[in-house]
This record gives C-alpha cells, sequence and structure tokens, in this order.
C-alpha cells in the first residue's frame, strides 16, 4: 500500500473516531436530559395526585395520567458524519421534544440553556416546558381516554 493510500484510510478512521466519540457524548448527555425531564414530569405529577387527578408517580421511570403512559425516551440520529439529539415526551397522542444542540445548548421551548446550567439546577424555562406538556398530555387523555 503506497503513503497516499494509507494517509486517505488514516483520514477516514480520523473521521470515524471523531463521529463515535460524537455519538457516544451525545448519547450520554441526552439520557441525563431524559432523566432530568422526568423528574420535572414527575414533580408535576405529584402536584395534581395532591389535586385529587389519577396519576401514578411513585417513580421517575413510572409515569401514567389516568393510566396512560408517559414516555420520555432519548432519541440519537446517528448517521455519519452528523448526530442528532432529542428527548421525546410522549403521553397517548401529547408530543412533545426537547432538542439536545451540538454546541451543547438544550431547546424546550422558550429561553435555550446551556447543558452546564441544566447540570447545575433546573432553570424556570425548562420546568415550565414540563408542566405544558403535562397539562397537555392531561387534556388530550381526558378527552380522548389516551387513545391515538
Amino acid at each position: 500500500m503506497n503513503e497516499a493510500s494509507k494517509k486517505i484510510l488514516t483520514a477516514t478512521v480520523q473521521e470515524w473516531a471523531k463521529f463515535t466519540t460524537e455519538r457516544d457524548k451525545m448519547t450520554g448527555i441526552a439520557n441525563e436530559v431524559a432523566a432530568l425531564a422526568r423528574k420535572v414530569i414527575q414533580e408535576s405529577l405529584a402536584f395534581l395526585k395532591a389535586q385529587n387527578v389519577d396519576v401514578e408517580c411513585d417513580t421517575p421511570e413510572d409515569l401514567k395520567m389516568l393510566k396512560v403512559p408517559i414516555h420520555v425516551d432519548p432519541v440519537v440520529e446517528a448517521n455519519f458524519p452528523t448526530v442528532k439529539t432529542s428527548v421525546v415526551l410522549k403521553c397517548g397522542s401529547a408530543t412533545r421534544a426537547i432538542l439536545i444542540n451540538p454546541n451543547m445548548t438544550i431547546s424546550a421551548g422558550g429561553q435555550v440553556v446551556t447543558y452546564d446550567q441544566l447540570k447545575k439546577a433546573i432553570p424556570d424555562a425548562f420546568a415550565t416546558n414540563g408542566a405544558d406538556f403535562v397539562r397537555d398530555a392531561f387534556l388530550y387523555v381526558a378527552r380522548t381516554g389516551g387513545k391515538e
């Protein structure tokens, strides 16, 4: 194999390594953002439970609204050379997405926050977005019984 061929293949391997590192990093961040979103939703559901609304919120992993499960799923679309990351909130057909940008900012409706800010303390805009989702999910499930 000549030097030009080796350089081409070495550059390809380096690009692939960069891509897999980014994919793995963004997967970890998506999982953390999903865990924080579950916590925010759990707090909103606990408030509704105190108001005698039929919800289940004993653990962040088992959330239900009027017997309909709430899903909070990290989504990583890794198609070389790009990685797109989000967290999808879903209850019946009520859906929201939290976008995780490559520059480590989080867009959850309203004000954009940095990943570092989110790790330190949950910003009001993030908590408000969670409450908006819970409200939308409640209204949807109350009207349709959770059927899509």
